[in-house]
């Protein structure tokens, strides 16, 4: 079993942290892949930080797992059925992480009918969120929904490191620091 964790890390906090460990635990024999998006594709995220920055946060936080650079090295965005199909080589039985703020959106998405069929998910719910598995139609057996009782949030860090630092594992936060990320004076 492969699970592939993709999303903007901007930055990685605590959160991702537990949803990692909740992963390990309940999927004792699965790898775990994580792959941020790429700033060049995701236009419309216009506060997102550079790749680099991303990366080099991801293999603090994470320095066990494989943090893949696919989204950043592949050129144009294809979407999450193409990245999904490119791990097909390493393993076939693969699930997607997806939070359930995302869940409502999934019929936009590239290839959304060939991913929902060909694909396991497991969706992360938050305490506010309410889940609708509509959108799965006859393939909700392809989605796992596991609770997230966290309510860290990447956007509220951004907007002032300094009030939640405790949000960040203390080398994510000082190389924030360092590199003077999301506009953080250097004390």
């Amino acid at each position: 079993m492969l699970i592939v964790y993709g999303g903007s890390f901007n930055p990685p906090t605590r959160a991702h942290l537990e949803l990692v460990d909740k992963l390990k635990s309940k999927f004792k024999e699965a790898k775990i892949v994580i792959v941020p998006v790429s700033k060049a594709n995701y236009t419309w995220k216009d506060n997102l930080v550079e790749d680099k920055y991303r990366m080099d946060m991801l293999r603090l936080e994470f320095p066990e797992l494989l943090i893949s650079d696919y989204e950043m090295t592949n050129g144009e965005y294809k979407g999450t059925y193409e990245l999904l199909t490119s791990f097909k080589k390493y393993d076939s039985d693969i699930y997607f992480v997806i939070g359930s703020d995302n869940l409502s959106q999934m019929p936009l998405w590239i290839n959304y009918d060939k991913l929902i069929k060909e694909f396991k998910f497991i969706c992360f719910k938050r305490p506010t969120d309410k889940i609708n598995l509509g959108v799965f139609k006859e393939f909700k057996e392809n989605i796992k929904v596991l609770e997230m009782n966290s309510l860290i949030s990447s956007t509220k860090i951004r907007e002032d490191v300094e009030k939640y630092k405790e949000w960040l594992i203390p080398s994510v936060y000082d190389y924030i620091l360092e590199n003077n990320l999301y506009e953080v004076k250097k004390c």
